[in-house]
């Protein structure tokens, strides 16, 4: 998983989370900053899945506080929530997909499909950007299939949380759980929105509401050209309310909206930054996640420990 790292130089010296790119929306509710009915809510979530044994150890307030967001701080609906994503990571083995699931394909896939996280936003989220017009669904299918694609991309998440997320808030000195998207339609055509690949997003969509609830921190969708509006419309319905107010829509005029959020220094030229690493941005896997040697469960430990 380690890639060479960025010939160019991450922003280390703008604290996240300063007054000018703190967002009202973003990880709002964390423990401490609570209204006693969320509190309460919490404390009956923690209790009751306590109670019955659910509780694993990845699952401090901060992760329970993610599924009662998602429904409203409604207990009883955030425990079955949470109950079916057990159920779910079960059925799927997901606690050790890392270690289980083999993905050879992966470099020929992110050929054909360029995705990849990037450095971190100026609140220190990592950066994660997808370059769709670039996808070439027909020969992405001759080396691998829908449901390969759909485990490699929980394999993705696990490391993503077990890995990323604690890299990014060890070195921002606060608790990181939420990630930036970055969406580049350029080049999108008809082709790329066959009813197999609408097919495929709806099935990772479920996925990541459903199992990765309240991870989004904020997705822009840029260069979209005038048919992505169909597209658009055919894909909303299966967005939750909360997931739809941190998605905006831009078409050729974007930079200055990204740059307001990501330091020019870490954001790749072809998205209006300045950065150019060596061998492309898509290959440098550069972040905080490859400047700490530490392994993905020690950095999950030191994770827990970071204060809210």
């Amino acid at each position: 998983m380690l890639h060479d790292l960025c010939h160019c130089t991450s922003s280390h010296n703008q604290s996240p989370g300063t007054s000018s790119t703190r967002e009202d929306d973003i990880m709002s509710s964390l423990p401490g900053d609570l209204t006693q009915s969320q509190q309460d809510a919490l404390n009956n979530l923690r209790d009751v899945l306590t109670e019955q044994g659910l509780l694993r150890k990845r699952d401090d307030d901060h992760s329970l506080l993610r599924f009662l967001r998602a429904r409203g701080f409604d207990v009883a609906k955030a425990k079955a929530m949470f109950e079916a994503m057990l159920e779910w990571r079960k059925e799927i083995g997901a606690d050790n997909i890392k270690e289980t699931f083999d993905f050879p394909e992966q470099k020929a896939t992110k050929d054909l499909y360029p995705h990849f996280h990037h450095k971190t936003d100026k609140m220190g989220r990592p950066v994660y950007i997808e370059r769709l017009g670039q996808l070439q669904v027909e020969e992405l299918l001759k080396i691998t299939t829908m449901d390969r694609m759909l485990m490699y991309h929980v394999k993705e998440w696990e490391f993503l949380i077990d890995w990323k997320f604690p890299a990014c808030s060890k070195k921002y000195g606060t608790y990181i759980s939420q990630s930036m998207t970055i969406l580049d339609l350029k080049g999108v055509t008809m082709k790329h929105m066959s009813k197999q690949v609408r097919h495929f997003i709806q099935k990772i969509t479920k996925v990541d509401q459903d199992y990765y609830p309240e991870y989004l921190g904020r997705m822009f969708i840029v260069n979209a050209p005038t048919a992505f509006k169909a597209f658009w419309a055919a894909i909303k319905p299966w967005l939750d309310k909360r997931t739809h107010k941190k998605i905006e829509v831009h078409g050729g005029n974007f930079s200055s909206k990204l740059l307001e959020l990501v330091d020019s220094e870490n954001l790749p030229q072809f998205l209006g930054g300045s950065c150019c690493c060596l061998g492309g941005c898509e290959n440098s896997d550069a972040g905080p996640w490859n400047e700490l040697t530490y392994q993905p469960h020690q950095l999950h430990d030191e994770h827990l420990k970071v204060p809210a």
